[in-house]
């Protein structure tokens, strides 16, 4: 290993090897991209194989505490790896180097530098500092202010066939239960022009999905303009060229609009699936979480969606403070009634530095968690059912991986890559990933189909 080692000292313009892992959510993975981008172009090569590596970086995450511990943990898992090999490094980047306090940060000497979320594509330069033995550049900012365009330098660590892209960073909402705000700084969103040149080339080099997030895809523009943009956004990509697919999520329920909603009508290459989280549906609660609108704009927003044929994910959180029985129910009654096609449950987590953890009205933990099982098992049954109609019926499918000799793993149109369904495909022939197939529906269960394929789409 140290021959090695020495044999790739010498190359002319290698920096080292680096190890990269990525916590958290699709918008933390494109700071990690950018990231790996910073790495490669300042000579630094990449490596899955932690005894290969010169240096480990490690992007946290730290909205629950939950992923707060998994990011302390990771940095505990690597404290022994430093010690194997003289001359390793440590970079920790992310949410959590914004959320800890320096006493936190105090608890890992052994991490040799702490990047904060300015300096995603400043990566290459702290790892060169590193091992040069110079000091690591500085951020200067109190709250975070970056945002990438779509000339900053990005590797897609994604399967070729779908790539993420984040429209904006931050958030101006301040819900009560959030960090984002603290951690991640307020809303700031990219000029309309850049993100069109960002799918336009992602689209030219062959990405079929085109994912589009943001901490409130809604808000997109509101920064700029006082007003949301997003329609006008998804206007100027439905005009351009190409086979692909657009993918929405993370749409606040306030910002669904007429002009949105008109946009959303004429759409060709929109997925008809929109991921809006509503959180909760009871007046009480939406209030006191600070959700901007009540549980009649709420449905109606959510309806107004589903009345154009688009089918709704959404996420939501139970044993929020003050949430009653009534309230729950309530919650419970809408989501068995609604037809939500995914859908996702949080108990509350009691965050520090929230307007939520110093509401009255606290609910016991373990009430919270009973009622966020008792809405998963409502929702897998829908599941169940919704699968169950399928049986027999012919589906679209983009297949994510090929896992043996004549079969594959795929997801419908309805499906977002590694959170929703999986269906399991047999197949004769040749498939590769990323290939857009039409499906047979064999058999259904409340998370997994197994399907038999029909044909290749030309994509």
């Amino acid at each position: 290993m140290e021959k090695n080692r020495k044999n790739r000292s010498a190359e002319p313009g290698f920096a080292g090897r680096i190890m990269i892992t990525s916590l958290g959510c699709a918008k933390n993975f494109v700071d990690t991209e950018l990231a790996t981008a910073s790495f490669l172009c300042s000579g630094f090569g990449l490596t899955d194989d932690p005894d290969d590596a010169d240096i480990q970086f490690i992007n946290t995450c730290a909205f629950l505490k939950a992923a707060r511990d998994e990011a302390s943990e990771q940095l505990r898992a690597l404290k022994e790896w430093k010690k194997a090999a003289p001359g390793r490094k440590i970079i920790a980047a992310g949410c959590f180097v914004e959320w800890a306090s320096a006493e936190e940060l105090a608890k890992f000497p052994y991490v040799d530098a702490w990047m904060r979320i300015d300096q995603a594509s400043d990566a290459g330069k702290i790892a060169l500092a590193l091992v040069s033995g110079k000091n690591t550049p500085r951020c200067t900012s109190k709250r975070p202010q970056y945002l990438y365009t779509h000339e900053t330098p990005r590797v897609q660590l994604t399967p070729g066939h779908y790539a993420y892209v984040k429209i904006a960073d931050g958030c101006d909402n301040c819900c009560a239960y959030c960090l984002i705000p603290s951690i991640r700084g307020p809303l700031r969103s990219r000029t309309i022009d850049s993100v069109v040149e960002e799918v336009k080339s992602l689209v030219k080099n062959g990405v079929f999905e085109i994912i589009l997030i943001a901490q409130d895809s809604g808000g997109f523009g509101r920064d700029r303009s006082g007003k949301p943009e997003l329609a006008q956004l998804l206007r100027k990509l439905d005009r351009l060229r190409g086979n692909f697919r657009l993918r929405l999520m993370y749409l606040h329920p306030a910002s669904v609009n007429a002009e949105l909603l008109s946009a959303l009508k004429e759409m060709k290459h929109l997925i008809r699936c929109i991921e809006m989280p509503i959180q909760h549906i009871a007046d009480n609660v939406l209030r006191n979480m600070g959700r901007k609108i009540g549980g009649r704009e709420t449905r109606e927003a959510v309806q107004s969606v589903l009345d154009l044929g688009y089918a709704v994910r959404t996420t939501l959180m139970t044993g929020f403070p003050g949430e009653t029985q009534a309230d729950f129910d309530e919650l419970l009654e809408y989501v068995k009634t609604t037809g939500f096609a995914r859908l996702g449950v949080f108990a509350y987590s009691r965050e520090p530095g929230t307007r939520a953890a110093a509401l009255p009205g606290q609910i016991p933990a373990r009430t919270g968690k009973i009622r966020a099982e008792r809405l998963l098992a409502a929702q897998q049954e829908i599941s169940r059912k919704h699968n169950e109609t399928l049986i027999g019926s012919e589906q679209t499918v983009i297949i994510d991986a090929i896992t043996g000799r004549g079969r594959a793993d795929g997801r419908t149109l309805l499906d977002a890559p590694d959170i929703d369904n999986t269906v399991h495909v047999k197949y004769r022939g040749r498939l590769e990933t990323g290939n857009v197939v039409t499906v047979r529906i064999d058999r259904a269960g409340e998370y997994e189909l197994e399907a038999t394929l029909v044909r290749k789409e030309d994509v």
